[in-house]
């Protein structure tokens, strides 16, 4: 049971009990086990924690706090639910740290991690800030560089194989015997190559990352637009948050993807300056925002506000997408936001919409 589990409860004013504590960490884990590659149960999971409206059937997550305790409390138990959903959350992005494939840690922390723009600061940013945490110390160690041993046989390997395949043995079964230790001995290489040649691919992929990301940032320049940041203004948020994001290749992207973003917008026209949300989704030209939300995996878009935000002005234009924006979006489109604030939201949400639009291709 995680340490905090009690302490979570009291933040919403619940005192808890012992037994009731061990059955609902009970289904805390159950259900986050059943989380591993389901899309949709995971984004459900970040609403219940958010308070934001159902969009897939919550009764999966109901019958496993059901299924250790019958008595528990379904309706009119908001408060409790976000609790375990922000628990499962905290266990999902924490859980199996030596994982090669933590995809949906990274989706369970981007999705909470982008819907923080629709929701105002509550009682349980304590869950919030473990979960954005742990999914920086997870992007951390998966791009922690893994080196490689090029031997693949040790000296006194080598020197028992070279013995096995010169001993001269009439008998069959000795003969038998002394090709299946050899051949055991050539697998066992081949294996330790495998793991060689995997490590040496991940060190370089990390390293191609990080000398795109400098080449882009040194450049000065949108790989979009085709012009200096220096010459552009209030479309520069947007645009360098997702262009980074195409060039983030290993889990979440470097720590110093916040600095890198405002290091780009402080060069620009509009630097620091507070803008309201429609100015920079309306800076943006109709070409690109249409380019970039051709294929958005729509199902998500509800956690994603500056991603539905273009896509309604995609379809809609400049003069009338607020409206619909904001009858679905959660944010108002006025907002004040400052520059730097949208770029990492954008960077967060097109990290967060590629993840799925991968598994759906």
């Amino acid at each position: 049971m995680h340490k905090n589990f009690a302490e979570w409860y009291r933040l919403v004013r619940i005192e808890p009990n012992g037994d009731v504590l061990k059955s609902r960490w009970a289904g805390v884990e159950e259900w986050s086990a059943t989380l591993h590659d389901k899309d949709d149960a995971v984004l459900e999971t970040v609403r219940i924690f958010q308070g934001l409206p159902e969009v897939t059937s919550r009764e999966p997550f109901l019958a496993a706090f059901r299924k250790h305790d019958p008595a528990f409390q379904q309706r009119n138990n908001e408060l409790e639910q976000q609790v375990l959903a922000g628990a499962a959350l905290v266990h999902v992005v924490t859980r199996d740290e030596e994982d090669d494939n933590p995809r949906t840690a990274v989706l369970a922390g981007a999705a909470l991690a982008a819907s923080r723009l629709r929701i105002a600061e509550g009682p349980l940013e304590e869950i919030s800030l473990e979960v954005l945490s742990a999914l920086q110390e997870l992007a951390r160690r998966q791009r922690r560089r893994k080196g490689f041993d090029s031997t693949l046989l040790t000296a006194e390997e080598e020197k028992a194989f070279s013995k096995t395949i010169e001993t001269n043995v009439p008998d069959h079964n000795h003969l038998r015997q002394s090709f299946a230790t050899a051949f055991q001995t050539i697998l066992e290489a081949v294996h330790r190559s495998e793991s060689a040649l995997a490590d040496a691919a991940h060190d370089l992929r990390c390293a191609d990352e990080e000398t795109n990301i400098l080449w882009w940032l040194e450049g000065g320049c949108s790989r979009d637009l085709h012009k200096p940041w220096s010459a552009l203004k209030d479309e520069v948020p947007l645009t360098a948050g997702w262009e980074l994001a195409d060039l983030t290749d290993a889990a979440l992207g470097p720590r110093e993807v916040t600095a890198f973003l405002e290091r780009v917008v402080s060069s620009t026209k509009g630097r620091n300056k507070d803008q309201p949300l429609n100015v920079y989704v309306n800076a943006v030209s109709d070409d690109w925002s249409k380019t970039r939300t051709a294929d958005l995996p729509e199902r998500a878009l509800d956690l994603a506000p500056l991603s539905l935000a273009l896509l309604q002005r995609a379809r809609s234009g400049t003069a009338n997408w607020q409206q619909y924006f904001e009858k679905t979006g959660g944010v108002a489109a006025t907002k004040p936001l400052s520059p730097e604030v949208v770029a990492k939201q954008a960077y967060v949400e097109a990290v967060l919409l590629r993840t799925l639009a991968a598994t759906e291709d």
